[in-house]
């Protein structure tokens, strides 16, 4: 089987201490004694990864960018029965809720959607869309690690339906004591996600970034 064989080379490597081998558990996705501690380490790793990116540092606006997490609700997606539970079938109608209140403060929301069409969009280019953006949100999930490409003053909101919240990703930001992470569960009645109450959350986030 060739794609066994194939080989792959690094430039770089970073390593950390992993709590699954009893090592450093600083990044560890439940409550512990030292989450709300700063750690060097991790903001050191923060700084790198976007320095090996070449994410730019860009000024701080006078008003925030908001970027929306999509997740593909298609049936092509073939999501697992785990990742099916944080679809919601109205994610559409959410988006152009939030983008309509955003408008209302002169804010700007984009939509950070890398499937179907942009199933292919280079893996750089999706880190510089994100990088622009000051206070991401979106459903619980592997796409809301994107915020590890934003600014460091940056607010995350996740929201979840009942499901974990993703501590890991809550610790990191506070390791790094620059920003919010925000989880709150959503109001999904069969399916559908109520827009309201995630404006309010959007809106704390907004506020929380100010």
């Amino acid at each position: 089987n060739n794609e066994r064989e194939q080989r792959y080379c690094f430039r770089k490597l970073l390593w950390t201490p992993g709590a699954s081998r009893g090592g450093d558990q600083i990044l560890i996705n439940h409550s512990h004694k030292n989450e709300a501690c700063f750690s060097s380490i991790v903001y050191a790793y923060a700084a790198h990864l976007k320095s090996s990116l070449h994410i730019p540092t860009l000024p701080r606006p006078k008003k925030p960018r908001v970027v929306w997490v999509g997740r593909d609700t298609s049936k092509q997606a073939n999501p697992t029965s785990w990742q099916s539970q944080r679809i919601i079938s109205n994610q559409d109608e959410v988006i152009a809720y939030l983008r309509d209140e955003c408008k209302k403060l002169e804010i700007d929301l984009v939509v950070a959607d890398f499937y179907g069409d942009k199933l292919h969009t280079a893996y750089q280019e999706q880190a510089l869309l994100v990088s622009r953006a000051d206070v991401m949100i979106g459903m619980h999930g592997a796409g809301l690690n994107m915020f590890h490409f934003m600014p460091f003053n940056s607010v995350i909101v996740e929201i979840h339906r009942g499901t974990t919240a993703q501590k890991n990703s809550h610790n990191y930001v506070n390791h790094i004591k620059e920003g919010k992470y925000i989880s709150t569960k959503g109001r999904i009645i069969q399916g559908k996600l109520r827009k309201e109450p995630i404006w309010d959350t959007l809106k704390q986030a907004i506020d929380e970034w100010y």
